[in-house]
């Protein structure tokens, strides 16, 4: 098992989360470039903040993060959302996802939203074990 370092992405990461976006969202390969440079400019408006994990000084992961006010049944309630979540196959299996989710949680506590979520095949799931503290 590799150890991960998980940080907030820098300007100098640019080209490993393009590549890490393009892996997860390849339709949108075009764009990417162009919105990654307008979250480092601060003109886009999500996602809110990017974590990146390393594995021997390699991007081998990268999570998008948003907080919605919009979502069904928790609709005017801050929720800090997993917008993409992305991990290089070979690394996968090894914990690295609970490790970015436990970081993305703490990323919405820190921003005050009381709940925490995201979506899979187009499902809105809610983590029921989060908790504002």
């Amino acid at each position: 098992m590799d150890e991960f370092l998980i940080r907030t992405v820098r300007p100098a990461d640019a080209e490993a989360w393009r590549q890490l976006r393009t892996a997860h969202w390849p339709d949108g390969a075009e764009d990417h470039a162009r919105e990654i440079a307008a979250f480092f400019a601060r003109t886009l408006a999500e996602p809110q903040a990017v974590f990146l994990a390393e594995a021997q000084n390699e991007a081998v992961a990268v999570m998008e993060l948003s907080i919605r006010a919009n979502l069904p049944s928790l609709d005017g309630v801050n929720v800090g959302y997993v917008e993409g979540f992305y991990i290089v196959p070979k690394f996968r299996g090894q914990g690295l996802a609970r490790q970015l989710l436990r970081r993305a949680q703490e990323w919405a506590r820190e921003q005050g939203c009381p709940k925490f979520a995201s979506d899979r095949a187009g499902r809105v799931i809610v983590d029921p074990n989060y908790r504002l503290k």
